[in-house]
């Protein structure tokens, strides 16, 4: 019986000495989300949408949460869950008509008068994460206001290629990060690296199967899913100056071309030496799967002969310009180019120079009647296996993926948020929200396998041999797959 007691006390013993109460009237808490300079997120219920903000947000950064007590006008509610803490950043207060609502797991608390918790504060203080890509200012707007809120350091650095940094500073022993952003292709190599954190444990609702699946290897969860840049086609105005429907095929898209009549202006172009850009016609003439089920990646396919054909047939038709993405985006911005293949990633950019365009989804096979699909190229959010603060960096990943961030970065960034829903919330200002939407429903990820940069690099040099007509289609492949076994087998 002894030994029961003690073992007791073992366990409750933390949480005796730790576990501090919390209490908020309906009055507090409204003064918290006016004073709270986040900004306000939309939440759906009641058939409507409201403006709301996150518990995550606004009350004290928590390590755990044992008990949340919810005193409205009518009843008292009693919650007792390990897990509550893991629902702050999915939980919204909404106050309207001078009244304060909770919405919590499905349900609808009305008329709060009353708010109380018990749990474990924060003890982590500070953190360190590695950004990359497009939105860095942005971002770390985002967590200067996290920062700000709960009166954490957060060290938000700028790092270009931050999985290859990742690797090199743990083999020579340096300091590294909590948080780092990633792509998806680099996992793999993190993994066996032994570099990150699984991260199953983390069940946030709403988060795209296309983002789970860009960063799942070996049936574990490396990596949440923050964006995602689509392939789209962009043409200038000034050049085409008929509309085009959204449901454009191939057949068109070189019908237009032809029809330019001007030599100084190139009609089509895009990076055609990099296999990202022969894979969406691949999947145009019929191929299923980029890898295949035994782990490999066909190349001398049927798909991938009609598709390879038929990007040499376009130059040789003198309607694409092969170049790379420096000398496509210069000569676009020009105005020398009327239609170029590029990342959605270019819609903000594009924008602030002022240039009259317009976006496309990839046009559909006439020959098949199947689009050309695009690669979802995601970014995520890892924590380190190293990290001195694991759970500080937990909330700041459940705050940074949450809706309301994702209404907030994602828009202003032309990205694709890594939550379903956040398109069709009523005004969300998104640019070209139809086609973005459009070409993520038709989009494959970028697998996180080596496989992936091992066939991109294969194919690099190969593809250069081909359109420059000193390879045949035949040769180009059967080469490209010999090159695939010989370095995937070693």
């Amino acid at each position: 019986m002894k030994k029961i007691s003690l073992l007791l006390l073992a366990v409750l013993l933390p949480v005796l000495l730790f576990s501090h109460d919390f209490s908020y009237s309906a009055e507090d808490l409204c003064d918290l989300i006016n004073k709270n300079s986040a900004g306000k997120s939309e939440i759906y219920y009641n058939s409507q949408w409201h403006k709301g903000q996150t518990l995550l947000e606004l009350l004290p950064l928590m390590e755990d949460v044992y008990r949340l007590t919810i005193q409205t006008e009518e009843n008292i509610y009693t919650l007792t869950d390990d897990e509550l803490g893991e629902e702050w950043s999915e939980s919204y207060l909404v106050q309207s008509n001078r009244k304060l609502a909770f919405f919590f797991k499905g349900i609808l608390y009305d008329d709060i008068k009353e708010f109380r918790f018990s749990g474990t504060p924060m003890e982590s203080q500070s953190l360190e994460i590695w950004l990359s890509w497009e939105g860095i200012n942005e971002l770390r707007d985002e967590l200067e206001v996290f920062a700000r809120i709960h009166g954490v350091e957060i060290k938000a650095v700028e790092v270009p290629r931050p999985e290859s940094k990742l690797i090199s500073v743990i083999r020579a022993g340096g300091a590294v990060p909590d948080i780092i952003m990633l792509q998806s292709s680099a996992i793999e190599n993190l993994v066996a690296a032994r570099t990150l954190q699984n991260l199953n444990y983390l069940d946030l609702p709403d988060l795209m199967n296309q983002g789970i699946e860009a960063f799942s290897y070996e049936n574990r969860l490396w990596a949440l899913p923050f964006y995602s840049d689509t392939q789209v086609m962009f043409y200038n105005r000034e050049i085409i100056k008929t509309s085009i429907n959204s449901e454009w095929t191939l057949d068109d898209m070189e019908r237009i071309s032809r029809n330019i009549g001007d030599d100084s202006i190139h009609q089509l172009a895009w990076n055609s030496y990099s296999s990202n850009w022969l894979i969406p016609f691949e999947f145009s003439f019929g191929k299923r799967e980029l890898i295949d089920s035994d782990g490999r990646i066909s190349i001398n396919d049927v798909p991938t002969q009609k598709a390879l054909s038929y990007v040499i047939n376009l130059q040789e038709k003198g309607l694409l310009s092969s170049m790379e993405r420096d000398a496509m985006d210069a000569l676009f911005i020009a105005g020398k180019v009327a239609f170029i293949m590029s990342g959605s990633y270019s819609i903000p950019y594009f924008a602030s120079l002022g240039l009259n365009f317009g976006v496309l989804p990839l046009p559909i096979n006439d020959e098949t009647d199947l689009p050309l699909v695009p690669l979802l190229d995601f970014k995520g959010l890892a924590i380190t296996r190293k990290t001195d603060s694991p759970i500080l960096a937990k909330r700041v990943i459940q705050f940074l993926t949450s809706s309301a961030v994702q209404q907030r970065f994602c828009p202003a960034m032309a990205k694709l948020p890594a939550r379903d829903g956040v398109l069709k919330i009523p005004g969300i200002s998104y640019d070209y929200a139809d086609v973005l939407d459009k070409s993520a429903s038709r989009g494959i990820v970028i697998p996180p396998r080596n496989v992936y940069g091992i066939y991109k690099n294969n194919m690099w040099k190969l593809l250069r041999f081909a359109l420059s007509g000193r390879m045949s289609v035949r040769q180009t492949l059967e080469q490209g797959q010999t090159l695939m076994e010989n370095t995937t087998d070693n």
